[in-house]
């Protein structure tokens, strides 16, 4: 079963009734046109517009929205509390039933939480050096503590995008206080995300959705029910798992090589910095690399198998 941290749903304008304006954003276009919009952000964020005249209704909401059930995170056995709660804010009522057959998912985020006790450091090391190709997945620092693995594709389509944090580290944050001190179970949400690893894949486009999740349409039920697994899928095209054991390595006069390495987190993109910075403008930065890629790809043929993400992403 896919589980999303977040959904961004579109329908008919018709299925919000009883809009409560004085809580609403009104805009006036210059045709005639009038949009509602509402935006909540504490303790958990909600957007919805409504616009009579497009007849669009526009719902966007996170996990948070389930409130003390929010480690269940949204799927096909809870999305009905989720536009339950929307409801309930006092905003608009909501025809539920009709957005659950009807509604369509134009974005949304897969998500995956996995019990494990290595340090986020020793985590991102880990996959910094078995990552495929360098030259086609970028990874990137992902607030304090995690990581972005995305591919370099230029065109939207194309596009795939990997997150890999800790989330008890992400939820203790500020920005997350007035959230949690409104749960009458913080503590046991808090326990919950202990030694909990978040991998969560971005789906930003109707067909990304479609291709992605391995669907026909982009119906709320669709995507929900999905059998899919994009988070596996995009780890498979970045990732080739090898644990490495330095000391059967044939290192000498590899040494620095090796210090240069560890020292940039067997980040190839970081070697590739450092060494611009002290290289020539017209030496080749290919030459100079090729030895640590050599070095990368001899430690990454060292598996002893300490580490395997890919067995719990299954």
């Amino acid at each position: 079963m896919l589980l999303f941290d977040r959904l961004k749903l579109v329908a008919s304008a018709k299925y919000a009734t009883n809009i409560n304006e004085s809580k609403y954003q009104e805009i006036r276009k210059p045709n005639g046109m009038t949009i509602y919009k509402y935006t909540q952000t504490h303790p958990y964020s909600v957007y919805v517009s409504v616009n009579r005249s497009s007849d669009e209704l526009v719902l966007e909401f996170t996990g948070k929205i389930l409130q003390e059930e929010y480690q269940h995170l949204i799927s096909t056995q809870n999305i009905q509390n989720c536009l339950e709660n929307i409801s309930n804010l006092g905003i608009c009522t909501l025809d539920i039933e009709s957005i659950m057959h009807r509604a369509e998912v134009c974005s949304c985020d897969v998500t995956k939480d996995i019990i494990f006790s290595v340090p986020m450091e020793k985590i991102k090391r880990h996959l910094k050096m078995c990552i495929n190709n360098y030259d086609r997945w970028v990874m990137e620092k992902y607030l304090n503590n995690g990581l972005v693995i995305r591919n370099s594709a230029k065109n939207q389509k194309y596009k795939k995008r990997l997150i890999v944090y800790d989330k008890s580290k992400e939820l203790a944050r500020n920005e997350n206080m007035d959230f949690l001190n409104s749960l009458p179970n913080k503590d046991d949400v808090l326990d919950y995300f202990k030694d909990k690893v978040r991998f969560e894949v971005n789906l930003t486009s109707k067909s990304q959705i479609r291709k992605r999740l391995g669907i026909n349409d982009n119906k709320l039920l669709s995507v929900l029910q999905s059998d899919a697994n994009p988070i596996l899928d995009i780890f498979d095209h970045a990732i080739t798992e090898k644990t490495i054991y330095i000391s059967h390595l044939n290192i000498y006069n590899k040494t620095e090589k090796l210090a240069l390495l560890e020292q940039c987190n067997f980040d190839l993109q970081a070697v590739e910095m450092r060494l611009r910075a002290t290289t020539h403008i017209n030496s080749s930065i290919n030459r100079k690399m090729e030895p640590f890629r050599q070095l990368l790809r001899e430690i990454k043929k060292f598996d002893v198998g300490t580490i395997n993400l890919r067995r719990l992403l299954e």
